[in-house]
C-alpha cells in the first residue's frame, strides 16, 4: 500500500505541526506502508533537484526556494493574494506527481491549500482523499484584540475548512473537542475518525540517555515554539514574583517563534533576576540535551478557541522523556492530564500556578519517581504513533476496499 501524505510544512522547518507529520510518515512507514509526501510551494527545499531524504522518507518540494514563505507573522495583503492563487500551480504539480507515484491513498495534511488539491486531484484520479484537520488554526488572536475585518475573515476561513472537510472521502481529526465543535458546525455529517497526537517512541528511545538522574533542586523549563498563545511572558512574570518571594529554582527557555524578542524584553524588565534564561531554539536532534537539563516541564497556555481544539505534543513529550509536567487547564491539556501522570493549573491564574510550583517543589524524590513512572507508562501504553500507524491502515484499507 503507498500513501502519498500532502503537507504544508514539513521538517527541517520546526513546529508541533511538521513533528507531527514527521512522526505520522516514520510510523507508517515502520509498519510496512510505502509513504512518499510533497509540500506546499511555502516549504523550502533543501537539494537541488527537489527530493528531498529526510528521517529515510522521500519528500517531493514543488518550490524552487531555499527558504521558506511559511512563518507565524501576519502576511501583507498581496502575499497573502499570491499565496491563495498558488494553489491552482499546487494542483496541477500534485496531479503530475500522483499520475506519476500512482499512490493508493493521497492524504492531505491541514490546511485546505493542501486539502482541496487533494479532492481535486483524487476525484480525477479516481484516488480516495483521507484530510486531517488539526486545530481551529484561523481563531489564533484573542476574542478582545479582534476586529470586524479579523470576524469575518476566520469565519469564511473556517467555511472552506467544512467544505474541504465534507468532500473528503474520510477525515481525521485531532481530538474529541474538535469533532464536538464540528458537528455543531456541519449539516451534513462527516465520515471522520480521532486519532490524538502521539509520541515517537522509537526515536525518543534512541535520543534520551537510559540513566534518569534527579537533581535535589528541581529547574523548571519549556521547550517549544514561542507565540503569543503559548503565554510564556506570563510564565516569565509568575517566576519573577516567586523569586521576590524567596524561590531560587532557575527557568530554562527553548524554542524560536514571533514572541522571542516580547519574551527576551520581559526578562531584561527584571535583569537582577539570574534565574530565568532564555536559551534559543533546539534543533530535533539536541532536543534531548534540552530535555536533560530540565527536570519540570510547564505549558502555560493561554485559554483560546485555537488553545482549546488543539492537543499539544509538550505534556506527552515530557512524559516520555520522563519529566514532571504541569500544564494549563485549557481543553487540549487537561484531556491529557490525570491525576498521576501531571498537574494542572487554572489557565492565566498566576496565584494558581504558583501554587502548583511550590506543590511540585515540596515532592520527595519518592514522589516525584512514581509520578514520572506513571507519566511514562501512560504514554508508552496509550500514546504511541506505532499505534496510530495502525489505525490510519485500517482507513486506508476501507477506502481502497470501498474504491
Amino acid at each position: 500500500m503507498k500513501v502519498l501524505h500532502i503537507l504544508y510544512q514539513s521538517l527541517p522547518q520546526i513546529s508541533g505541526s511538521s513533528i507531527r507529520s514527521r512522526d505520522i510518515l516514520m510510523s507508517q512507514k515502520e509498519i510496512g506502508i510505502e509513504v512518499v509526501a510533497i509540500t506546499s510551494p511555502f516549504q523550502a527545499r533543501l537539494s537541488n533537484n527537489g527530493e528531498d531524504w529526510i528521517d529515510g522518507i522521500r519528500y517531493l518540494r514543488t518550490s524552487k526556494r531555499q527558504e521558506n514563505a511559511i512563518s507565524d507573522l501576519k502576511s501583507r495583503f498581496f502575499a497573502r493574494l499570491w499565496k491563495f492563487f498558488s494553489i491552482i500551480t499546487f494542483t496541477q504539480k500534485l496531479y503530475i506527481t500522483v499520475k506519476k507515484e500512482n499512490p493508493d491513498i493521497l492524504h492531505a495534511h491541514a490546511m485546505f491549500f493542501c486539502g482541496l488539491p487533494a479532492i481535486f486531484v483524487g476525484k480525477i484520479t479516481k484516488t480516495p482523499v483521507v484530510y486531517e484537520f488539526r486545530s481551529l488554526w484561523m481563531f489564533q488572536k484573542a476574542n478582545k484584540r479582534k476586529r470586524r475585518i479579523d470576524k469575518i475573515i476566520e469565519n469564511l476561513l473556517l467555511k472552506i475548512e467544512l467544505i474541504t472537510l465534507q468532500n473528503a472521502n474520510h477525515a481525521v481529526l485531532l481530538n474529541e473537542n474538535l469533532k464536538e465543535f464540528l458537528a455543531d458546525k456541519t449539516k451534513t455529517s462527516v465520515k471522520s475518525t480521532v486519532i490524538n497526537n502521539a509520541i515517537n517512541t522509537t526515536l525518543i528511545d534512541k535520543l534520551k540517555r537510559n540513566q534518569q538522574s534527579y537533581r535535589q533542586k528541581l529547574v523548571f523549563g519549556y521547550i517549544g515554539t514561542i507565540t503569543s498563545y503559548e503565554g510564556i511572558e506570563f510564565l516569565v512574570e509568575t517566576f519573577q514574583e516567586l523569586h521576590d518571594e524567596g524561590f531560587s529554582n532557575e527557568l530554562l527557555l527553548f524554542g524560536k517563534g514571533v514572541n522571542v524578542e516580547s519574551v527576551k524584553s520581559k526578562i531584561l524588565q527584571r535583569s537582577n533576576i539570574n534565574t530565568i534564561h532564555f536559551l534559543g531554539p533546539v534543533a530535533p536532534e539536541d532536543i534531548n540535551s534540552a530535555f536533560d537539563q530540565v527536570d519540570v516541564i510547564i505549558n502555560p497556555r493561554l485559554s483560546t478557541p485555537l488553545t482549546n481544539s488543539v492537543t499539544p505534543l509538550k505534556p506527552l513529550e515530557a512524559m516520555a522523556f520522563e519529566k514532571l509536567f504541569i500544564g494549563s487547564d485549557v481543553g487540549g491539556i487537561k484531556e491529557l492530564i490525570t491525576h498521576n501522570n501531571g498537574f494542572l493549573f487554572k489557565s492565566e491564574d498566576k496565584e494558581d500556578l504558583k501554587k502548583v510550583i511550590k506543590m511540585t517543589i515540596g515532592l520527595s524524590l519518592k514522589e516525584r519517581r512514581q509520578h514520572i513512572e506513571s507519566a511514562f507508562i501512560f504514554v508508552k501504553a496509550n500514546k504511541s504513533w506505532l499505534v496510530n500507524a495502525e489505525n490510519y491502515s485500517q482507513i486506508y484499507k476501507s477506502l481502497i476496499k470501498e474504491s
